[in-house]
């Protein structure tokens, strides 16, 4: 699944004695590989359970439910550590990974800039293309025949042996392609969304490219519900409906923030390929009406910050939604930033 560059999904992870509460946001250390910490999900753990005990996915046999999990397990993890070794190689930081149902979570801080962010979110699909590539071979030369269909998650014959190579290179590379089309549908915060957002960044601006990209992951994520729907896909239709809010809940999250909450300077394009001189912009129309949406998105914003600062004021800050928390952190930096900005120019 997709990558995380954003520390507050590391916020909330207290330990609760509630079991709800651990069910949905806890986790149980697994093992540290290479430095990175791997986690799996509370929500995995009794998934796997559910499946391995009631026959709950695929497969016609409990054999074939424990190689299918453990094979889309380590697939999964493989391709985590992709985003991570990615991040790492191109001078970010990644110290984490979560498994979880819908996939895993890399939390990953490669350099904020549009290259290095679209190698990490690639680094995951190029593991899935080399075991694609590795197992797919293997099935051509040994069978002239290769599994296309993603939705056909089943094994082709009945349990035989725990040693059957072919079937365990099938099995890998119908859950690795599989896979690697899933993440790279252009939906937030699929791989896909985050390689054409990077990808868009050095043309439009990384505010521009981000709204695009969610509008583009709302639009494909209708497209997968409606396929799911004519399929009758329920687990697709879960995936569509989570992608579906995500980008929106994003959307309005950038138009919150504004263009000038991910520090994207106008002149960014030309520091990339050399150029340190600033491009000087005409004061135009256009200018004007970007002028007069960025302030008035900035009342906005001040509005929400006020209702929530009464909010702290009246429940505390224990209250506060996921989203309220990050809206406060997002203002509490941009002011940090521009008072640091002001003392350089009273300099």
């Amino acid at each position: 699944m997709g990558w995380e560059d954003r520390p507050y999904y590391r916020e909330g992870r207290s330990g609760s004695s509630n079991p709800l509460r651990w069910f949905v946001s806890g986790s149980m250390p697994l093992f540290t590989a290479f430095g990175i910490r791997v986690r799996a999900h509370a929500s995995l753990v009794i998934l796997i359970a559910l499946v391995l005990l009631f026959g709950l996915g695929q497969g016609f046999s409990w054999q074939d439910r424990v190689q299918s999990m453990s094979i889309l397990f380590l697939i999964v993890l493989l391709h985590e550590f992709g985003h991570c070794f990615t991040a790492r190689w191109v001078g970010g930081e990644a110290n984490d990974i979560l498994m979880h149902p819908l996939g895993g979570l890399a939390f990953t801080q490669p350099p904020h800039r549009p290259l290095p962010q679209f190698l990490t979110s690639a680094g995951g699909p190029a593991v899935n293309v080399l075991i694609c590539i590795v197992c797919g071979a293997f099935l051509w030369f040994t069978s002239g025949w290769l599994p296309w269909n993603p939705f056909r998650m089943r094994p082709l014959e009945s349990f035989n042996s725990w040693v059957d190579i072919w079937r365990y290179a099938y099995w890998i590379y119908l859950i690795s392609w599989s896979l690697l089309l899933f993440n790279l549908l252009p939906i937030f915060p699929l791989d896909g969304g985050q390689m054409l957002q990077a990808a868009l960044w050095p043309k439009f601006g990384y505010y521009k490219s981000m709204l695009f990209a969610c509008v583009t992951g709302v639009i494909g994520a209708v497209i997968c519900g409606a396929v799911a729907l004519a399929s009758l896909r329920l687990n697709l239709a879960i995936l569509a409906l989570c992608g579906f809010m995500y980008c929106r809940g994003l959307r309005y999250q950038v138009l919150a923030n504004g263009p000038y909450a991910s520090q994207d300077e106008p002149n960014y394009n030309a520091s990339i390929y050399g150029d340190d001189k600033p491009r000087r912009r005409k004061l135009n129309s256009r200018s004007i009406k970007k002028a007069q949406r960025t302030e008035r998105l900035e009342r906005i914003e001040q509005r929400k910050i006020d209702a929530i600062l009464a909010k702290v004021s009246a429940k505390g800050m224990n209250q506060l939604t996921w989203w309220e928390k990050r809206t406060l952190r997002k203002a509490t930096e941009r002011q940090r930033r521009s008072e640091v900005a002001d003392t350089r120019r009273s300099f």
